[in-house]
């Protein structure tokens, strides 16, 4: 038996293909639905992101490359030398534009979230 909830604010929709398919970890599938209830544009660190479950850095970091090579998180690394990491998320792999086009991953469309990431170490 699942009980839900009623709710009028404070939630997000998912494509429930994302969430139920057997292609993603639990851990990855959570972490794409954090990244998917996140605002449009949002600016995220890595190191937020680590200090937002008790996962920490390690099982983050997997979680965040298993949807990278899902197609669900498309990755740019900077050429500046505050090495800036951008990443748009897609809820729908489909959705996105081929990885070698650089400027086409920043292109928001429906069902997609921008984030981005500027970590200095």
């Amino acid at each position: 038996m699942i009980v839900k909830s009623e709710h009028k604010s404070d939630f997000f929709q998912m494509n429930n293909k994302a969430i139920q398919g057997t292609s993603l970890s639990w851990a990855a599938k959570g972490l794409l639905a954090y990244l998917l209830s996140l605002p449009e544009k949002w600016e995220l660190h890595l190191r937020y992101l680590f200090c937002q479950s008790l996962d920490g850095r390690k099982p983050t970091e997997a979680a965040m490359k298993e949807l990278i090579d899902a197609g669900h998180v498309v990755k740019e690394q900077g050429e500046n030398k505050r090495r800036t990491t951008r990443y748009t998320v897609y809820e729908d792999p489909a959705l996105c534009p081929k990885r070698t086009q650089k400027t086409a991953a920043f292109v928001s469309k429906k069902n997609t979230i921008f984030v981005s990431e500027t970590d200095t170490y």
